[in-house]
């Protein structure tokens, strides 16, 4: 079986092939790269798959990114990510990928929802929050598509729905990171100067999930739970924190001290609580028995890997 992964080099990517080597999984992984193919082109997209033959796929490429660039690309980040789910899907349907997991985000719930925690027919319910809008409204996009083509065709594609990620492998970039991996990188290099800065008032409510821990549901969707309904489905753990909590473990972790740290509250905070349920996850794969991985024992992994590999961590 030949299965192929978009995003292969990605934080999600990678810590698939972790799980793969470590279960010495027979099946052929195929992991792409940005400098493999252009997805948002569709002639090379369409020529790339004809000249495969790909059984499944795991789809995780997108131009993603942490608020701020959110905030100041929603025009780029609507644009990119349509293009590329449409090439791939297509690419997918001309060369008989019938079966495939294809990753939405959190974000794309509604910023005012009708009740908490918000569960996978609340997709569409009201407008996401405008500060990611172009990004969910793409997401949004990719869950009505691959229900169109598992209800005119038959097809088995997932639309898995993590909240947010973090672990190893990730983008620590300190202007467009997600919030983790990029504050992780600003108190690292601020240690020098014993003084840290943390944006917004640290008061939004957030729920996180270890990317290896999402690696494992991945592939127990695609490979061991065949008979599953084509429809999405939301990927988290029961633990939910505020920023502020996030942030002083996070300086626990790496021995900083709090008494040293500032909020800058002119920065904006986003969506205040978008809290999911995983209910439908536990209920549909209770064979997974997967143990997550408790939010201070996954930063420190984070944080231990980071420092290890920090001359040639993605920055």
């Amino acid at each position: 079986m030949h299965i192929v992964v978009t995003g292969g080099t990605g934080m999600v990517g990678r810590n698939i092939k972790d799980v793969v080597l470590e279960h010495k999984d027979e099946n052929n992984y195929h992991f792409l790269s940005s400098s493999d193919i252009d997805l948002t082109n569709r002639d090379a997209v369409l020529k790339f798959f004809n000249d495969k033959n790909y059984d499944y796929i795991i789809h995780l490429a997108a131009n993603v990114g942490g608020l701020y660039k959110n905030i100041s690309q929603n025009i780029e980040m609507f644009s990119s990510n349509i293009k590329i789910n449409e090439n791939v899907l297509e690419a997918c349907h001309l060369n008989g990928i019938k079966r495939g997991i294809f990753c939405l985000s959190s974000c794309i719930y509604p910023a005012n929802p009708s009740k908490f925690p918000m569960d996978e027919t609340m997709i569409h319910e009201s407008p996401p929050h405008p500060s990611n809008e172009g990004y969910a409204y793409s997401k949004r996009m990719l869950e009505v598509q691959c229900r169109h083509y598992n209800t005119s065709y038959g097809y088995n594609y997932y639309c898995v729905i993590p909240v947010n990620l973090y672990g190893k492998y990730d983008y620590f970039n300190l202007k467009n990171g997600h919030f983790i991996p990029m504050i992780m990188h600003r108190f690292y290099l601020s240690r020098k100067y014993d003084v840290f800065t943390a944006y917004g008032s640290g008061k939004p409510l957030r729920q996180f999930l270890y990317a290896k821990d999402f690696a494992t549901i991945i592939l127990g969707i695609l490979l061991e739970y065949k008979d599953l309904p084509a429809e999405p489905i939301i990927c988290c753990n029961d633990e939910e924190f505020t920023i502020k909590e996030v942030v002083y473990k996070l300086l626990d972790i790496m021995d900083l001290s709090k008494e040293k740290l500032s909020w800058l509250t002119n920065y904006s905070d986003g969506c205040m609580k978008k809290t999911v349920s995983n209910k439908k996850l536990m209920y549909i794969c209770p064979g997974l028995k997967y143990d997550f991985t408790d939010m201070d024992s996954g930063l420190k992994e984070t944080y231990d890997w980071f420092k290890q590999n920090y001359n040639n961590i993605r920055k």
